[in-house]
């Protein structure tokens, strides 16, 4: 039912609070514990609409990122892109799991954008905390059945 209607406002106003909540100031002790909205976000659109929002969508969406939050020029628009490329790959399985599934696969997606800009800032500037991005993902992954929910009812509500 929601795949017949599509409202790019949505798409919009999940974005913008997908942005927001990115770019919130937090103490440091506190950021390991945020999740990736900005992946999430992407990733669902991906998932319930692979054939509006794609690889160039992840890509303006990763530049937009960038000059936002002032990190280098590309490093979010890459990692998204390659996110993009990956879930686009396999969204009709990832359509057909359940939640719980696809938060084992929004894991390993949310880590490996995640190891890429901060491999990219790694060799940028200075290397970080190791392995501590990790948390962060595995916060997304715990996320994602809400935001699917949140999600759901909005593009509900919107059409």
């Amino acid at each position: 039912m929601l795949a017949s209607h599509f409202n790019w406002l949505t798409v919009v106003i999940t974005l913008a609070l997908a942005l927001v909540l990115e770019l919130i100031a937090m103490p440091d002790a506190l950021l390991l514990l945020r999740p990736e909205w900005l992946v999430l976000t992407l990733v669902y659109w991906m998932i319930q609409r692979p054939d509006k929002v794609g690889i160039a969508f992840a890509f303006g969406t990763g530049l937009l990122m960038d000059v936002l939050s002032g990190s280098y020029f590309g490093t979010h628009a890459l990692a998204l892109s390659l996110v993009a490329y990956l879930v686009l790959g396999m969204h009709k399985r990832l359509k057909m799991f359940p939640v719980i599934q696809q938060s084992m696969i929004i894991f390993f997606v949310a880590g490996i954008q995640l190891m890429i800009v901060y491999t990219l800032r790694a060799f940028l500037t200075v290397a970080d905390n190791g392995l501590d991005y990790l948390w962060q993902a595995l916060i997304s992954a715990f996320v994602w059945p809400i935001l699917v929910l949140v999600y759901d009812r909005l593009a509900y509500a919107l059409r």
